[in-house]
């Protein structure tokens, strides 16, 4: 079976739970295009959400309706990706696993609805969504770990949300490499986010989590 071919036939909630992702990125690197001044060192990527901030040197409404849009039609798309996932599954942990990530999503749609301009409430709804998600891939990893063949994915489960631990919680952004904004540890936290997802979904398509 040709690449075309098995993708053609996966079911279409692990369709739209590979491609919904790219959206935001996609939004998040056209809206960074289209601000000359935006500082991956300097600045937070909800800057670029902010419908009337001047400093980033481009059309900042057209950047924040590109940038939240991505993020709201990405989180719907996940949403329901998430949702038909959890009709999948019997076990409590992963349904309660799942009922996080959705919960995320919630966030992150949240992110692009009550953007910078919000103020507070902007700054609850990102802590939420990158406080959310970490517990899904640690329950998961209960959950897989005592299968030998899901063991080596579950202990990356495990240690992925430490990689945003660290860039948020200690001084080694500012200290070591002179960050001043949070565009790089929310990046690379939302990836981590991504990537479980995809993972997730690869192994349910490909028959891994029959061991379960």
């Amino acid at each position: 079976m040709s690449l075309r071919e098995k993708i053609v036939s996966l079911p279409r909630y692990a369709l739209i739970g590979y491609f919904a992702p790219l959206i935001a990125l996609l939004g998040i690197i056209t809206a960074i295009a289209l601000s000359p001044n935006f500082l991956w060192t300097d600045n937070a990527l909800s800057d670029l959400g902010h419908y009337t901030r001047t400093d980033l040197g481009g059309p900042q409404l057209v950047v924040a309706i590109i940038f939240n849009g991505s993020l709201i039609t990405t989180a719907i798309l996940v949403m329901y990706a998430v949702f038909r996932l959890f009709r999948e599954f019997n076990d409590q942990l992963t349904k309660i696993a799942l009922g996080l990530f959705f919960i995320a999503t919630i966030f992150l749609m949240s992110i692009g609805i009550f953007s910078e301009n919000f103020g507070y409430l902007h700054f609850i709804v990102s802590v939420g969504f990158f406080l959310s998600f970490p517990w899904t891939m640690w329950i998961i990893a209960i959950r897989w770990i005592k299968s030998p063949s899901l063991r080596m994915v579950s202990v990356l489960f495990i240690f992925m949300p430490f990689i945003s631990i660290l860039l948020w919680l200690t001084p080694l952004p500012t200290e070591v490499f002179g960050w001043t904004g949070v565009a790089i540890p929310e990046i690379s936290t939302a990836l981590t986010a991504i990537i479980w997802l995809w993972i997730f979904i690869y192994y349910k398509e490909s028959g891994k989590l029959e061991v379960l």
